[in-house]
Order: structure tokens, then C-alpha cells, then sequence
């Protein structure tokens, strides 16, 4: 062997180690700073409505602070807030944005409140028709963990709102939306105002977000105040138990919504709330859809079962179009409530029907099975229902929920 030959092997016995620890340590390097990415997930959301011809959404806000309890869907390091002026007649400042975890009512937790920005302000002014989001947020968000948000607000004009939240929102004379404590707010409001969106940055392993689109059945109505027992809410627990860190869900249901006919008080129809209220959601990828009943309810002898099915097509093909999944959800019984027909039932029945056997979703919930009599099946089942016999109360939101088959998710 040459000297060449042998001192070449005496290097190479001396390199490959010291090479192979330095690609073991490139490994570990990379994989260091590629830490496991996150994204943003819609976590709770509101749809915005008109101002009414008379009170406070009508009247405004006036140095004032308005104080909102909400509840996200979905744990995350990180929040962004989206406010609405959708609906305002005139660009509206708010002076002062905050966001804290809620103790109870109109309390936070001492040293929990974060100052919200916009690209870096304090102040965000909002256009008549616009919407905002605010920077990120550090803070750490728990599924089911309410959080507040309280606006300062000096002079407002006719207001973007979401009526009949279900959840207290409480008013201040003044600047106090880093108070602790609940002195300043002496009146509160069944509804929340501008707020209309949370998002949470969080894993990337969560699938996304399911829309719930609906009337006042989603949006909880007669579901008892401040404890967030509305179906959607129920769902999102269970998704939480059961399928921990996978799905978020998201209430876009509106009181009094219709399919078919837009009203001055209630809002637009379905199929106009559409891009708003689902497809731009963040991360959205599934819909549940049940509306329809106000539609066969307050136009009985007008409405047939082909007009709410042909909408329902519009609003399926829509979604596909969007490549969302949309499940539809059968309706439930209404006999004993103030506008029932024997008209009515039949194109409820006959809408029914259709939902279960045409295919035209991609998953069917059969809320109607769930929630009537068994021995009268055009009424509820007792114990479901509210004072109204229209509404489930909060045994039947849960029924609800427990009825939805998970594996429509996985």
C-alpha cells in the first residue's frame, strides 16, 4: 500500500465519524426550528343584523363601554377579534378595545386583560358597511372558557348587532373597559354589538370549523341565559370530549330566519347571509344547515315543500362550490305553537322526507325524530320543550346534540 493510499484511509477513518455528527446534529437542528405549525380556526362568530327603527340599536352608543361575555370553541395560544359595521349608517370609532377572561357577569380576571390593536393602533375606525380584525393576541384560549370583550365607544350612531344572544352584555357611562370589577355597569342587554367574530391560533392537526346555519332554534332562543346551552354549544362539548382538539363549531344561527323572504327586523334571507355568514369564515370546511320552519310557520298557504327544497339545493350547491361538506337537518314538530297549520305540516313532513331520502346532503340529523312524541308525533316530546311549544329548552338543545352522529366529522 502507497503512503498516498494509506494516509487517505487514515483520514477518511478519522472524517466519516466526524461527518456522520454532523449530520446527525443538522438532523436535530432542523428539526428544531421546525416546530410542529399552527393556524387560525374560527372559534365563536355572530351573525350581524340591522339596527331596529327604535332603542338602543337604534339610538347608539354614547360614552359608553359595552361589555360582551363569549365562548370560544377551540383551545390556541393566540386570538384575533373581528368587529362589524355591516349595517351602521355612518363609520363608527372605537377608542378603546379590550379582551380579558370573564370571572362572572360583568367581572374579569384581575391581570388577565390584554389591549387589543389594529395594524398597532388602540383606535379603529370603521367604515358604514366594513368590517376589521384586530392584530393577533397573545392569550391563552380554552374551549368552553368565557372570555370578555368590552368596547369604548363615543358616539355610535345606529348599531350592527346580534339580537336574543343569550348571554348578558353589560353597559358603562364612561371608559371602563380594563374595570375588574362590575360597579360601572348598571344596565345590560339581551344581545351583543359589532362583535361578531373570534379566531384562535392553534394546531394544525384541527380539521377546521363547522357553521352552523339556522333560525332561532340554532341561535338558542328560550335556552336559559349566560350558560351557553344552545345546540351548537352542546355540540362543541361533545366534539371536546370525544374528539379532543379536531373541530371547531360556530353559531350563525339568526332569530326568525328565513330561507325564502328577508324581513326588515329579522334579517336577510339565507342564501344572501351565505358568503358572509359561512364561506368566509376562517378555516371553515363543513355547514349544518337547518332552517325552514319560519318559512312553512308564517306563510303557510304560500309556501310549499318545492320552494324550501329548491332553496335548499341553491344553498348545497353553494357549499359544494366552496368544497364544504353541508349536512342537512330535518325539522323538528310545532303543533301547540302559535302558528300552526295542518298545512303547515304537511310541507314540513314533505320537506322531511326529502331531507332523509334524497341524498342531496352529504349527512342527514334527524332533529325531527329526536324531539317529537313518539305516541304524537306532530308534538314535542315532553320535557323538550318551551313554554311556546316551538323552541326546545335545555333538555331538548341537549337531545339535540346527542343526536348528531359523530362519525358524519371524522
Amino acid at each position: 500500500m502507497s503512503p498516498r493510499t494509506r494516509n487517505g484511509l487514515i483520514l477518511a477513518t478519522i472524517m466519516v465519524p466526524i461527518l456522520m455528527l454532523i449530520i446527525g446534529m443538522g438532523f436535530k437542528f432542523r428539526s428544531l426550528a421546525s416546530p410542529q405549525s399552527n393556524k387560525w380556526v374560527s372559534a365563536w362568530y355572530a351573525s350581524p343584523q340591522k339596527p331596529l327603527e327604535d332603542g338602543i340599536s337604534h339610538n347608539g352608543i354614547h360614552q359608553q363601554t359595552i361589555r360582551m361575555v363569549v365562548q370560544p370553541h377551540m383551545d390556541g395560544n393566540k386570538l384575533r377579534i373581528h368587529l362589524s359595521n355591516a349595517f351602521g349608517t355612518r363609520a363608527v370609532t372605537f377608542k378603546q378595545v379590550d379582551v380579558a377572561l370573564t370571572t362572572s357577569g360583568a367581572k374579569t380576571n384581575s391581570g388577565s386583560h390584554q389591549s387589543v390593536t389594529f395594524k398597532g393602533k388602540k383606535a379603529i375606525t370603521i367604515s358604514k358597511g366594513d368590517t376589521d380584525v384586530s392584530d393577533p393576541i397573545s392569550m391563552k384560549v380554552k374551549s368552553n372558557d368565557n372570555l370578555t370583550v368590552s368596547l369604548y365607544v363615543q358616539d355610535s350612531g345606529p348599531v350592527t348587532w346580534h339580537r336574543f344572544s343569550m348571554q348578558r352584555s353589560y353597559l358603562a357611562n364612561g371608559n371602563h373597559v380594563t374595570d375588574n370589577d362590575k360597579k360601572a355597569y348598571l344596565t345590560s342587554e339581551n344581545a351583543w354589538f359589532w362583535l361578531n367574530g373570534i379566531d384562535v391560533y392553534t394546531r394544525s392537526s384541527v380539521k377546521g370549523t363547522i357553521a352552523v346555519l339556522g333560525d332561532s332554534i340554532a341561535n338558542g332562543n328560550h335556552s336559559t341565559e349566560d350558560t351557553n346551552r344552545r345546540w351548537p354549544d352542546d355540540l362543541a362539548r361533545r366534539l371536546n370530549t370525544q374528539m379532543p382538539m379536531t373541530w371547531s363549531v360556530v353559531n350563525a344561527g339568526l332569530s326568525g330566519n328565513r330561507l325564502l323572504t328577508e324581513t326588515p327586523d329579522i334579517g336577510e334571507k339565507l342564501e344572501d347571509r351565505l358568503q358572509r355568514d359561512a364561506f368566509n369564515l376562517t378555516d371553515i370546511q363543513a355547514i349544518i344547515l337547518h332552517e325552514g320552519l319560519n318559512d312553512i310557520r308564517q306563510h303557510p298557504d304560500e309556501t310549499s315543500a318545492d320552494d324550501i327544497i329548491v332553496e335548499m339545493k341553491k344553498i348545497i350547491s353553494l357549499a359544494h362550490k366552496h368544497h364544504l361538506k353541508i349536512y342537512g337537518a330535518t325539522l323538528g314538530p310545532y303543533e301547540g305553537s302559535s302558528l300552526y297549520t295542518s298545512k303547515g305540516e304537511k310541507t314540513r313532513a314533505a320537506v322531511n322526507h326529502w331531507i332523509r331520502t334524497s341524498d342531496a346532503f352529504d349527512g342527514v340529523i334527524d332533529f325531527d325524530k329526536t324531539l317529537r312524541d313518539p305516541k304524537d308525533p306532530q308534538r314535542y316530546r315532553p320535557g323538550y320543550h318551551a313554554e311556546d311549544n316551538f323552541h326546545p329548552n335545555d333538555r331538548g338543545y341537549q337531545a339535540m346534540a346527542n343526536a348528531i352522529k359523530l362519525s358524519l366529522f371524522k
